[in-house]
């Protein structure tokens, strides 16, 4: 999250959130308070997502994101990342604070509310792209996740290469896992609680640093699965809600056609990076899109298409009435056609008559 430095503190704080909804979440706003924050919130996040017995409950994961969201909004107003800096410029105890996009994502994507998956789905790659733009600005990352992220979802990988990307990921994030796992054991030994953040004893500052930035490279091979995954969950979300939610079956007729999937492209960073500090902390109603009078336009629009297309129908009908009839010049032409219809139609009905005479169809008369 070090673009969240990118403009003046109060511009950005006041676009992430307010001062009462991040106060609400946390009360203080010093470092040493958002360090303990940060830990009460990563070691939440890690019991209770990597959980596999258990799923969190929606509460929980509303509580996760506002207090995500608020660091997030505490990290803007006190400057702790500037756009210049280098990776070496970032000290090790603010270093941790890049992770927090990535977790917003993590738990925003866990969502259980069916109706509200949409949305929060779409939102949850804003962050992991956010994240992950922060990380190659860096160069943290390794080069081929941020490709994969970077990637054009049209622009898709032959099925080989997609195959030896993925093995080559998961062989990464294997050997990551070793090393996150070692140090947190190390720190486990040393502190007594290896989500402790900060150093002490034989866990020096050098341990503490290789340990965030392994934890931030995993995050960004994972954001790049997570992405993926996502893209394809879209469009089928989508489809869902135009079917009305879940357990909704197939619109009794065609429907219009959809608007392409949601796709978001990292090259435009700052649009990115503006589009994820506003949705920090959004508002969580449904904004009008049009004015009154611009909708009465559109439904104005619409009654007249439906009135000219009417028109056309009738004028299509009288155009063919007239071919066929010479508009009435052949006197009695049209009623001679329908009386020799007529004939027709009633000879039909006599020959059937001949052919089935009266309580001939009566399986139960006693025909004998």
């Amino acid at each position: 999250m070090a673009t969240l430095g990118q403009q003046s503190g109060d511009s950005i704080a006041e676009r992430l959130a307010t001062e009462e909804e991040a106060h609400a979440a946390i009360p203080e706003k010093d470092e040493f308070k958002l360090s303990h924050e940060f830990y009460d919130v990563y070691k939440a996040c890690r019991e209770r997502l990597d959980a596999s017995d258990k799923k969190p409950s929606q509460a929980e994961l509303d509580e996760l994101a506002a207090k995500l969201k608020a660091i997030a909004f505490f990290v803007a107003r006190l400057r702790l990342f500037s756009p210049n800096e280098e990776l070496e410029d970032i000290s090790t105890a603010d270093l941790k604070f890049l992770l927090v996009p990535y977790l917003l994502g993590e738990v925003v994507a866990a969502t259980q509310d069916m109706m509200k998956r949409l949305e929060c789905v779409k939102q949850a790659v804003i962050y992991w792209k956010a994240f992950a733009s922060d990380c190659a600005r860096l160069k943290v990352a390794h080069d081929d996740d941020i490709r994969a992220i970077e990637r054009d979802p049209e622009n898709k990988l032959d099925p080989a290469s997609l195959r030896t990307e993925k093995l080559d990921r998961y062989k990464r994030t294997k050997d990551l896992d070793e090393k996150v796992a070692y140090l947190f054991s190390k720190k486990r030994e040393v502190l007594g609680d290896e989500y402790l953040w900060g150093a002490g004893g034989s866990f020096d500052e050098d341990m503490e640093r290789e340990l965030v930035l392994n934890l931030i490279t995993h995050a960004v091979a994972t954001s790049a699965d997570s992405i993926a995954s996502a893209e394809k969950e879209i469009p089928m979300l989508e489809m869902m809600m135009e079917r009305g939610g879940v357990g909704k079956g197939p619109p009794a007729k065609a429907s219009p056609p959809r608007e392409k999937p949601f796709i978001l492209k990292i090259q435009d960073k700052e649009e990115l990076m503006r589009i994820y500090k506003e949705m920090v902390f959004q508002c969580p109603f449904a904004q009008a899109t049009m004015t009154i009078g611009e909708a009465a336009e559109i439904e104005m629009a619409q009654a007249r298409e439906v009135q000219e297309a009417k028109a056309d129908q009738e004028r299509w009908s009288r155009a063919q009435e007239t071919e066929r009839w010479y508009d009435g010049d052949r006197y009695g032409s049209k009623d001679d056609f329908e009386d020799e219809q007529k004939t027709y139609k009633d000879r039909d009905w006599d020959d059937w008559k001949d052919e089935h005479p009266y309580g001939s169809g009566n399986r139960m008369a006693n025909n004998g």
